[in-house]
Formats: C-alpha cells, structure tokens, sequence
C-alpha cells in the first residue's frame, strides 16, 4: 500500500482516523452517513484498483468534532487541507452525504482533484420549499427507512450479529447526521446555484430502487447543474446504499472511469 507521508501526517494533524487499502492512483473515499462501518467490502474492492484513504469524517468513528466544525461546508475546508498533502490529485468518492461533501470540496478549488465519484447523492434541493425532496429519516418508520435505503425491509443489515462497539460507533454516527444535516435538510441551499464551478469529470451512480431521494428528476437536475461533462449509471438491485449492497460493480465502474477522468492542473 502506497501513502504518501504527507497524507498521513496531514490526517493526524486535522485529527482524521483514516482506514487504508490497496495500492495504485490516490483515491480518496467519503463515506455516508452510517459512517464506514459497513463499508469494508467497497473499500477492499476499490483498493485492487487504488490506493484508498477513507477517512471518519470529524464527528464519526474516532474523529473528534471541532467546535469550529459546524456545517457539511465546514468540513469541506477540512478535507482541503488534507487534499493539499496528496502527490498527486486523488479521485473524490462520496456516498450520500459524502457526495454532498465531495461537490462542496470541488466548488471551492478543484484544482487538486482528478476527477468526482457520486454516489446517490444528497446536499442539493430544487423546487417549492414544501416538496418533498428526500425522506424524512426521523419521522420515517424503521422499516419504511430501510426499504428506503436498500430497496427492502429485509435487505439491510443485521445489526443484530454487531458487536457492542459497532453499535457505539453507529449511534455516534446517527448523531452527526443529525448534527450535520437536520437545518437545512440534507442540503445546502447555496449549493446548486455553485455547481457550474465544477469542471473535472463526474460520474454520478445511483441504485435504481433508491426510495431515499423522492425527487424524480434529483439527477437530472444535479447533472445539469455541473459546470463540467457528467456521466451516471444506474445499479440494478440496489436502493440508496449502492457501496454497501453492490460493492464489487460499484468498484469496477469507479476503476473504469478513473482511466476517464482528466488530470488535475497544477
């Protein structure tokens, strides 16, 4: 596994725990919102391809919240710094709210990026104030929630076989989303009208029994928003977590766009 010291350095200076994998061109990975817990089969599958930094976003895992870490736009700023530290210019992976974190990083300097990586994203909304736009996680049932998220009451996981700890790291995880995301719902209301800004090549992959994000036309409008060229995929069997129930087709299509993406300037 190749990393460069600076990244690792970097990482502990912000306070990022940071899981590692594979070996290849630098590739950095966002996680959702339950955190990286569930996200080992996807990381294994990338670092055949990469050399993978996946990092616990500040307020997940064991990475402290700052007090200056108040919004998914501050963190932005976090992960800035630490794409600085990179050799060369990673390739953004986001899902969900990663992939809300991944465009704020890009509309703020893309110049350190080779390319994005969205998967199911959130962090935009269009349209009245009153329309539902993504699912309300707190009102919804937990059944409801996860036939959202997986496409059936029964495909989520079994929480049951998680050992004590997992559960401490999932319950701390379901505070920052909530802490990040509540006011405004899973949006930044500036985002949108940025994403021109945004001219490395996207892929934008989504689950095609996604139940999470109600708005029919969420990637129509994220795409036509992008300021750069965009290309999407849909992934048959899967609802909102594509990483967690496709990893393997999701790693493979990230490695074949890789080839695609075009260099960062310096």
């Amino acid at each position: 596994m190749t990393v460069p010291d600076g990244v690792t350095e970097a990482a502990a200076k912000l306070g990022l725990e940071c899981r590692y994998a594979g070996d290849g061109p630098a590739l950095l990975f966002l996680h959702g919102e339950s955190g990286l817990l569930f996200c080992r089969p996807a990381l294994t599958r990338l670092g055949e391809h990469f050399s993978v930094v996946a990092p616990s976003h500040p307020g997940w895992g064991a990475s402290p919240r700052r007090p200056t870490d108040q919004s998914i736009d501050d963190l932005a700023y976090v992960y800035l710094d630490l794409v600085e530290a990179f050799g060369d210019p990673p390739l953004l992976v986001g899902c969900s709210l990663g992939a809300w974190l991944a465009m704020e990083i890009a509309t703020k300097d893309e110049s350190r990026i080779a390319g994005l990586v969205l998967v199911a994203p959130v962090g935009i909304r269009a349209g009245e104030p009153t329309r539902r736009y993504y699912l309300d996680r707190y009102a919804a049932s937990p059944e409801a929630l996860t036939t959202a998220l997986y496409g059936g009451a029964g495909c989520g996981p079994n929480l049951a076989e998680r050992s004590d700890q997992d559960l401490l790291l999932l319950a701390r995880a379901q505070e920052a989303t909530a802490f990040y995301t509540w006011q405004p719902y899973l949006h930044n209301p500036s985002l949108l009208g940025r994403l021109h800004r945004v001219h490395r090549r996207t892929l934008v992959a989504t689950g095609a029994h996604d139940g999470f994000v109600l708005a029919e036309d969420h990637v129509e409008t994220l795409c036509g928003a992008l300021g750069g060229e965009v290309e999407t995929v849909v992934f048959d069997g899967a609802g909102h977590q594509v990483e967690e129930q496709r990893p393997d087709e999701l790693a493979d299509r990230v490695a074949a766009f890789a080839g695609l993406a075009a260099p960062a300037r310096r």
